[in-house]
């Protein structure tokens, strides 16, 4: 069982919610408990847009419960009428996020009866509004994202992973089965570090100055990012077409795996810059290599193809893979180039925030 922070926050929020509903004396304060579960983000800025959409969204629904509790009273059809009425209308009004809690909010308010009726629903939207703030307090207060540190990270594990199957692959002494298992982790891993960079993206600074600064952090780790994807896409080409490497001549094949160890050692360079382990230098200028050993990879290949008219691999598989690492080398090569900027031109701004190792998300 993992405990991650939201879920701590989660009762942190919770906790304080209820706190602050008990001390107004008034009875139904659990609603503030469920409020605050319902408005706990992943992140200050969802908890920031989620403050501002739930205020409008249960505004809406405690202004039409009303409306319909004192017009046509509250019998159990006019509830299920008024909450088809509006979850259609916090639809057409795009706050679809907030549909859960508004609806609960209309419920709580439609209950009540009594000549208090209105004290009541005041009440209860209050206690509503409660959790909803109590949710933001927490998330920005208690055990703040660390974004910066779990996408390098991650990226940094996933990046490992490829490396390994990279190296065994290209020399033919991997089971192409527990490859393609790893493979479809390692995809589920990427498009999870996707989804974790959208939130940090969406995260705003105080000020516009910070804010500039933020954005060139985003940028730099997007293309970290997309890297990792070129080396994904790299690695699930090498094992698909396995068979057609292993049939090439050696020549070739020691001059692929020369084109990928240098293209290994620049990502792994790159990442060592991320963490301030690695001095900022033009890495792509240091650790491609020269001379007589080195050899033009698509030249040899399409002088291969020339030379050869019924080879025994398949000449549109060679191409995909080539494809792929010229694709992957160009990745590389533009963060090395931004990489290089950000440190050198931007030396009051570039402090990226990185931890101690943690986790992969």
């Amino acid at each position: 069982m993992k405990l991650g922070a939201r879920i701590f926050k989660t009762g942190i929020a919770i906790m304080l919610a209820l706190y602050v509903a008990q001390m107004l004396g008034t009875p139904g304060y659990v609603v503030a408990g469920i409020s605050a579960l319902f408005a706990m983000q992943p992140s200050v800025y969802q908890s920031y847009k989620s403050v501002l959409e739930n205020l409008q969204g249960n505004l809406i629904g405690a202004l039409l419960a009303i409306i319909v509790v004192q017009t046509f009273g509250n019998h159990l059809f006019i509830i299920g009428l008024t909450t088809i009425i509006l979850i259609s209308l916090l639809a057409k009004l795009h706050l679809q996020n907030v549909t859960g809690l508004a609806v609960v909010t209309q419920l709580v308010i439609m209950e009540a009866t009594g000549d208090d009726f209105l004290t009541t629903a005041f009440t209860r939207f209050a206690f509503i509004m409660i959790g909803v703030l109590s949710a933001a307090i927490v998330n920005l207060l208690f055990l703040p994202p660390q974004y910066e540190t779990k996408l390098y990270y991650t990226c940094q594990q996933i990046g490992n992973d490829i490396f390994k199957w990279l190296r065994l692959s290209i020399n033919g002494s991997s089971e192409y089965h527990v490859v393609k298992h790893d493979i479809e982790d390692i995809r589920d891993r990427i498009i999870a570090v996707e989804s974790k960079f959208n939130l940090y993206k969406n995260e705003r600074a105080l000020t516009k100055k910070q804010n500039y600064r933020n954005i060139r952090k985003k940028i730099l780790f997007k293309e970290l990012i997309m890297t990792t994807r070129r080396a994904y896409d790299l690695l699930r080409r090498i094992n698909r077409y396995e068979n057609d490497i292993l049939h090439l001549p050696e020549t070739i094949r020691i001059q692929l795996k020369f084109e990928m160890d240098e293209l290994m050692t620049l990502h792994e360079g790159i990442l060592m810059q991320f963490s301030n382990k690695l001095s900022p230098t033009h890495l792509a200028e240091e650790n491609f290599m020269t001379g007589d050993f080195k050899k033009d990879v698509l030249e040899l290949i399409l002088a291969e193809m020339r030379k050869v008219e019924d080879p025994p691999y398949n000449k549109q598989h060679i191409i995909l893979i080539i494809s792929a690492l010229f694709e992957y080398r160009e990745k590389l090569e533009h963060l090395d180039k931004l990489t290089h900027s950000f440190y050198h031109y931007h030396k009051d701004d570039n402090k990226i925030k990185v931890a101690d190792d943690i986790q992969d998300v």
